[in-house]
């Protein structure tokens, strides 16, 4: 008999091409929603970070989740009034969808909505 590892690993190889893939990561780049036409692209977004305009995403998830733990289910990015604002949307514990907009710049929670 084999040991369990090289099962595993055949079973893997098997049925990786039936797997679903994903170009990306959720924390790479959010979704572009509609309102953010004046934005340039999501792009720029990388730029913003390394020049110290905007916090990265993965910074700003952290202080999201940590106020408000749950899943996070969608990100997005919007400009309002010149700056650049996240909207996370998290599904806490109790099953309520609870939405979390964030200024890019500062980290600073600008908004909780609950849907």
């Amino acid at each position: 008999m084999y040991p369990p590892r090289t099962l595993a690993f055949v079973c893997l190889v098997l049925l990786w091409p039936s797997l679903p893939v994903w170009s990306a990561r959720a924390d790479d780049i959010p979704a572009r929603s509609p309102e953010a036409d004046d934005l340039s692209s999501h792009e720029d977004l990388p730029k913003r970070v390394r020049e110290g305009k905007i916090l990265p995403l993965a910074v700003l998830k952290a202080k999201v989740l940590a106020k408000l733990p749950g899943e996070l289910i969608d990100v997005s990015v919007d400009r309002h009034d010149d700056r650049i604002i996240y909207e996370f949307r998290i599904l806490r514990g109790s099953g309520q969808v609870t939405e979390v907009e964030v200024d890019a710049a500062s980290g600073r929670i600008i908004e909780i909505e609950n849907e």
